[in-house]
């Protein structure tokens, strides 16, 4: 995962380079906007996602609990897969916060680099900085969220696949 982050850093970085000196009908506006969305998208992602945890993990220690210890095995393989779907959906309230704290400190930083001289910013690197930037925490948002349509389909998938096994095993 996190080479496939770093491929998009690098990506993110060449098309940055190329924008240098290019990015005349981008402005200070655009770079907020796009911020504004992001931050929306995050704010969104890491309270369902977080909600969801807060549902999920109580009831997966509570059935560990509760259940008969004859089919050990079988126990096993379903702590292992709830454990894992847990570790998932704390990845994806982790980008999220992540992307978050991000958005933030960029709200701050930017708009001061701007307005001092004193950090002697060149107006144009900034914006292909801030190109970097944006398309680095969009591709994060971006598989954020294909994380959480793959891992709902697949929950539905091993629901309605129970449901099978149910109603096969009380046809029987």
């Amino acid at each position: 995962m996190l080479l496939r982050y770093f491929v998009v850093i690098l990506v993110s970085s060449g098309i940055g380079w190329f924008s240098y000196g290019n990015l005349s009908d981008f402005h200070g506006a655009d770079f907020i906007n796009v911020l504004g969305v992001l931050l929306n998208i995050s704010s969104i992602i890491f309270a369902i996602i977080g909600a969801w945890i807060a549902i999920i993990f109580p009831n997966a220690i509570k059935s560990e609990a509760g259940r008969d210890r004859g089919d050990v095995t079988e126990s096993l393989k379903q702590t292992v897969k709830d454990a894992n779907y847990l570790s998932e959906l704390f990845h994806i309230v982790l980008m999220s916060a992540v992307v978050i704290i991000l958005v933030v400190l960029a709200q701050v930083a930017f708009p001061l680099l701007r307005a001092f001289d004193y950090f002697e910013a060149d107006l144009e690197l900034l914006k292909a900085f801030s190109v970097v930037f944006l398309l680095t925490l969009t591709y994060a948002q971006v598989d954020s969220i294909m994380i959480v349509v793959s891992k709902n389909f697949s929950l539905l998938k091993r629901v309605r696949r129970r449901v099978r096994q149910e109603r096969i095993k009380n046809d029987s």
